[in-house]
């Protein structure tokens, strides 16, 4: 993702942490949606502060915070209602910009608790990310963390991540150092979930408490390589024992744009089936949310699809037994054609599995013999099979 031009420097000493262009924000006291609790970590996963499971379901939503920075909470207030209505948990959202959008570093904070309390009202989550494009906008990168951490720690509906794509040419020489942003990290209130960056570019960014992860963007294998991509997250899970959230896979777009955005909506439903069975957080990542717009066009068809994967597979299934891949020791499928099949990917526990088939729908998977096929949904490039585990 290009993410910046320059933006001219202005004098803020006289800055107070208000929002420029402030606006009316509707109460929630009224509303009847729950409020959002803390999240916290409990293995591979994130739990409310009550010991809930908590879903992530996230979708890009970049200038929510510069809206209400610029009088415009109307727009958020769109957006969050939208997402709210969708069923989703999770807003990711950018607390500077350049280029895009302007937004200053003390703008998004004088904005943001404005930001959380609207979120807070939809029953909504709201994942912030400290930095982006520090190579151009000055920011104090230690006082910002440090504000932004008591922000957060005044919103139980928060999480941080200290910076979007750290090695990104946009970014500082300052931010493109793990140890760095680890120490940035620590200044955090520890009751708040974070994530120093998108870990692919070096171990050294996983030193947070849960991870972020920019799955691939391959257009290889007929365009399905960034749906096949997606399961190299298990190894992340494997490795770090934390949280993992693919939270900028390639983006839905009106246009294919080979390594950057797809426009098929079975691929984005197959991708975010995969994500589920490999047990990682899911966000939906797209061009309209570059600016926090609700999709439309071919955009809107590619979430739909996406999010049709929450009723394909059942609530929890992320935490339910073992992923495993293409055959791999002790899977369920024991042999398929590859010559019809690219990917077979299951989750399975003692008595049930969940078996993502992409590839023609008539080719035939052959599954360890005391298992049964209870049901065969098709979805377009593919099949979804629910295999039961008989006990003789």
């Amino acid at each position: 993702m290009t993410l910046l031009l320059a933006t001219a420097c202005r004098d803020d000493s006289t800055a107070v942490d208000s929002p420029r262009g402030a606006d009316a924000v509707p109460s929630s006291a009224t509303r009847t949606v729950p409020r959002p609790e803390r999240l916290r970590i409990q293995g591979t996963h994130f739990v409310t502060s009550s010991g809930r499971p908590f879903e992530w379901r996230g979708i890009t939503a970049f200038r929510l915070v510069d809206y209400v920075a610029d009088g415009q909470s109307a727009q958020a207030e769109t957006f969050l209602r939208w997402a709210a209505e969708q069923r989703l948990t999770v807003v990711r959202v950018l607390t500077m910009m350049a280029g895009q959008f302007d937004l200053r570093p003390e703008d998004g904070r004088r904005a943001l608790p404005r930001v959380l309390e609207l979120a807070a009202s939809h029953g909504l989550s709201v994942e912030v990310v400290a930095l982006a494009g520090t190579a151009d906008i000055p920011v104090d990168i230690r006082d910002h963390i440090e504000r932004l951490g008591r922000i957060l720690l005044d919103h139980p509906n928060g999480l941080l991540e200290i910076a979007n794509e750290p090695v990104h040419p946009s970014q500082s020489a300052e931010v493109q150092q793990p140890k760095v942003l680890a120490e940035v990290a620590s200044r955090v209130p520890p009751e708040i979930p974070v994530s120093l960056g998108s870990i692919e570019r070096g171990d050294g960014f996983g030193a947070g408490s849960y991870i972020t992860w920019h799955a691939p963007r391959d257009s290889g294998r007929a365009g399905w390589g960034h749906v096949l991509a997606v399961a190299e997250g298990d190894a992340l899970l494997r490795h770090w024992k934390k949280p993992v959230v693919n939270d900028e896979p390639i983006g839905a777009g009106p246009e294919l744009q080979p390594g950057r955005r797809d426009n098929v909506p079975a691929r984005f439903q197959a991708a975010a089936l995969l994500t589920r069975l490999t047990g990682l957080g899911a966000t939906f990542h797209y061009d309209a949310g570059l600016q926090a717009r609700v999709p439309g066009g071919r955009e809107l068809e590619c979430f739909n699809a996406w999010n049709e994967a929450w009723t394909l597979l059942p609530a929890g299934v992320e935490r339910e037994g073992t992923f495993r891949a293409n055959g791999s020791a002790g899977s369920i499928v024991t042999s398929y054609d590859p010559a019809r099949i690219i990917g077979v990917y299951e989750r399975s526990n003692t008595t049930s599995g969940w078996i993502l088939v992409l590839g023609e729908e008539a080719a035939p998977v052959t599954l360890e013999q005391r298992w049964t096929i209870r049901d065969s949904r098709r979805i377009a490039g593919g099949r979804l099979l629910t295999v039961t585990r008989s006990s003789g």
